[in-house]
């Protein structure tokens, strides 16, 4: 019975109901289809009017797979691919290397990130959360490669000008991060080898090449690498 449950610490005692788990190979599998099936991470499901189909939310398709009492009438059940299932393999592999490395040094939002797969099943009460798990290995790896991109190339990057002052020439983009707050991207990229951070509403590719012309805002460090960094406002871009 329900009220049967005890709960000690935090964990359910010995006695309790046990919790419902589903496989955690299975469940990346249908967080990795849910990736491909909205080309990236969604993180709130959008409903349109009848002519378009609704797009569900990662962690809702991830929810619903495993959860078909609760899935609305216009959810299209997804069937991962045998690429989906590699790509299942190469997370655990990016996951295990921390394990390597030691956990010791970790912040909890990492911690959570590799507690949730390090079991061979996972509580259903958790899918939501390894919904996140693709988007996140491709974040980490993107941030491993560009934090030593920034070691390496840009470490004696120097502030632009002072406050106010006008920078122009050509940048190339090395991180693209959208803000829902702002409605708007922030990039870090490199110009004549120095770092520049700036905000913008349009989308552009990691790597692009493009015409800057802004206003210093401010002098600081980047948050990957302690390299200096120039910030910038007033940013307009333009095709080289």
């Amino acid at each position: 019975m329900i009220s049967d449950v005890k709960i000690k610490n935090g964990y359910l005692s010995k006695d309790a109901l046990p919790l419902k788990t589903v496989p955690t190979q299975e469940a990346l599998a249908f967080a990795v289809a849910a990736q491909r099936i909205n080309k990236g991470y969604v993180r709130d499901t959008r409903r349109f009017s009848e002519d378009n189909p609704t797009i569900f939310s990662n962690k809702e398709i991830v929810k619903f797979a495993f959860n078909p009492d609760y899935r609305p009438n216009d959810f299209v059940m997804p069937k991962p691919t045998a690429e989906d299932y590699e790509a299942v393999a190469e997370i655990h592999k990016w996951m295990k290397r921390y394990v390597m490395l030691g956990l010791a040094e970790l912040d909890d939002f990492k911690r959570d990130m590799i507690d949730s797969v390090s079991q061979d099943t996972v509580i259903k009460n958790n899918l939501g959360r390894v919904a996140f798990i693709p988007e996140f290995v491709k974040r980490d790896k993107h941030e491993t490669g560009l934090t030593k991109e920034i070691r390496i190339e840009y470490r004696n990057s120097k502030h632009l000008g002072k406050e106010k002052d006008v920078v122009e020439g050509v940048i190339k983009i090395l991180d693209k991060r959208y803000s829902s707050q702002w409605e708007s991207y922030n990039y870090v990229a490199v110009i004549d080898g120095n770092l520049v951070s700036f905000m913008n509403k349009f989308p552009y590719d990691v790597g692009s090449m493009l015409r800057l012309k802004g206003k210093v805002k401010a002098q600081s460090k980047n948050k990957l690498f302690s390299a200096n960094e120039t910030r910038l406002n007033y940013v307009k871009l333009y095709k080289v």
